[in-house]
């Protein structure tokens, strides 16, 4: 007999991810956004980018080995409050003279915590699901994650076109916190 894919848990990791991620998604785009019609400078727009993509490229190995040694479903419920508490913080922090601080700071701190947080959900998966249903599982957690990174974005620019940074920060606290209710 065949086992069920989207078991109780699976299917809790699937919403789970889908409200992070866009979260994320929305909250990256609209940051991007902001530095960009603050500046105007493109450099310092790719200069921020990539200073927040270094944590994440030298510290997802060490994400790999917490997600082997500690309790998954805390790792990932903490990692979402954190990035919650912290994006509260920055929503709270920002003004006018310090936004560039502000946002090069949050970004660099979602990169931190997204080193641990996507070693974890891909460990996950073979834990929850047997069998065929580990690859099918991997690939529903990859489909989740595009269908996020494509149309997070587009709801990202839309919700800063009409609200501005500030409101569109909120809403991404609202994702993460949700995310550890669940």
């Amino acid at each position: 007999m065949t086992e069920k894919l989207f078991t109780k848990n699976f299917t809790l990791l699937i919403l789970g991810q889908l409200t992070s991620l866009f979260g994320n998604f929305i909250l990256k785009l609209a940051l991007s956004m902001y530095v960009l019609e603050v500046t105007g400078s493109a450099a310092i727009f790719a200069g921020i980018l990539s200073a927040a993509t270094i944590p994440t490229i030298l510290l997802s190995p060490l994400g790999g080995i917490l997600a082997d040694r500690a309790d998954r479903r805390n790792i990932m419920v903490a990692l979402d409050a954190l990035t919650g508490v912290s994006v509260l913080c920055a929503t709270l922090f920002l003004s006018e003279s310090n936004a560039i601080a502000v946002i090069s700071t949050l970004l660099i701190i979602l990169s931190i915590l997204g080193a641990f947080e996507t070693p974890t959900v891909q460990a996950c998966i073979p834990t929850m699901l047997q069998g065929d249903n580990i690859m099918k599982g991997n690939a529903v957690v990859n489909q989740v994650a595009s269908l996020s990174y494509l149309i997070a974005p587009m709801l990202g620019g839309v919700l800063y076109a009409m609200f501005g940074l500030k409101p569109v920060m909120y809403a991404s606290v609202v994702c993460f916190f949700y995310y550890c209710s669940i």
